[in-house]
């Protein structure tokens, strides 16, 4: 059991968790000696090689604006792909949202606020919304009754309606929510957005942008 859980001494974990351990170490003793705490580096003399993880197979434009195309047929396909993949938010976001969290006072240019609480309350973020959402919004909460969790779904479920929209239009690759994801940091990458506003829309704190930026 202790194999499989890990113990104090750091057996059985996985690379990517020893690398990020080690990562923070690093920038941890590099800090000390510019604040005067300590006069030398005690990391500078442990060598390691930083796990990486294979590269995500996002989504082109074309496929993209396909999913989009496809999942208009129903309010609430369309809503789920329209915020996954102009948002960016992560599944655990998704089932958070009320209908309390999305201001259309400008109905131009809406708006959704991201909250966490306890300690994820950093992540806290408000993120443009297309124009074309409100009516989707709107249609969808009347279909459905929602009153207030805007997804009253499980996990299972909403991986269901992303696969069958990418079923449905004959995408090879393995659609998730997790490459709807990457798949939007791209697209605004690629919009000419800068690094650190990307991350900032993504809620990914500067601590771990290292390795966001390298992905």
């Amino acid at each position: 059991m202790a194999a499989m859980y890990g113990s104090g001494q750091g057996e059985g974990l996985q690379p990517k968790t020893v690398s990020r351990k080690i990562s923070a170490l690093h920038h941890y003793f590099l800090w000390l000696p510019q604040e005067g705490v300590i006069r030398d580096n005690p990391m500078e003399r442990i060598g390691y090689k930083k796990a990486t993880a294979p590269l995500p197979d996002i989504l082109f434009e074309q496929e993209c604006q396909l999913l989009l195309q496809i999942a208009s047929s129903n309010p609430r396909t369309y809503l789920l792909f329209l915020l996954l993949l102009e948002t960016g938010i992560k599944t655990e976001e998704l089932f958070m949202l009320k209908i309390s969290n999305f201001d259309f006072s400008n109905k131009y240019a809406p708006e959704v606020w991201i909250k966490h609480t306890g300690k994820k309350i950093r992540k806290n973020r408000k993120l443009k919304l297309p124009a074309e959402i409100g009516p989707v919004f709107a249609e969808y909460v009347k279909a459905y009754a929602i009153s207030d969790r805007l997804f009253p779904y499980t996990e299972r479920f909403i991986r269901m309606l992303i696969a069958g929209v990418a079923k449905e239009a004959k995408i090879q690759k393995k659609v998730s929510a997790q490459i709807l994801r990457d798949s939007y940091a791209v697209r605004c990458l690629r919009r000419g957005e800068k690094m650190e506003v990307v991350l900032a829309k993504l809620g990914v704190h500067a601590t771990t942008w290292e390795d966001a930026q390298e992905k």
